[in-house]
């Protein structure tokens, strides 16, 4: 239980880091007039807000009930969506090499990395979802 404890602060830690810099990106790129870039990155600090706030109330839900904030099923529908999610990331990668030199212009690397990135990110996040709601059969 006390593992339980310390994993649920520390997805609260993690999540306020990743939101506090998802949005000071996103008032940075404002500043500079990249009105897209400060949009992405306060809907993706927004997203993860979401995110956050669902996995602490259903974890906190559940501690106090006196359930272990991961069984068998939840690792199993992880280990299902990561898997899926990996799968379809190559696919992703090998649509942005394809057409980073014609249809997608990008200033450099890191910008295709981010990209592809949050591309994985929101993936896992659907197909945790989609298996999370489905069920495994």
């Amino acid at each position: 239980m006390k593992k339980d404890k310390i994993r649920m602060i520390s997805i609260i830690i993690v999540s306020w880091f990743v939101i506090v810099t998802g949005t000071l990106f996103s008032l940075e790129s404002f500043m500079k007039g990249n009105f897209v870039g400060g949009f992405i990155g306060a809907l993706i600090a927004v997203i993860i807000l979401a995110f956050a706030i669902f996995v602490y109330k259903r974890g906190n839900k559940d501690l106090k009930e006196g359930y272990p904030l991961r069984d068998e099923r939840s690792n199993k529908v992880m280990q299902k969506a990561m898997s899926m999610a990996f799968l379809v990331s190559i696919y992703v990668l090998l649509v942005i090499g394809w057409f980073s030199e014609s249809l997608i212009k990008f200033r450099d690397v890191s910008q295709a990395t981010g990209l592809a990135i949050g591309i994985m990110a929101l993936l896992f996040f659907a197909f945790w979802v989609y298996y999370n709601k489905k069920g495994l059969k």
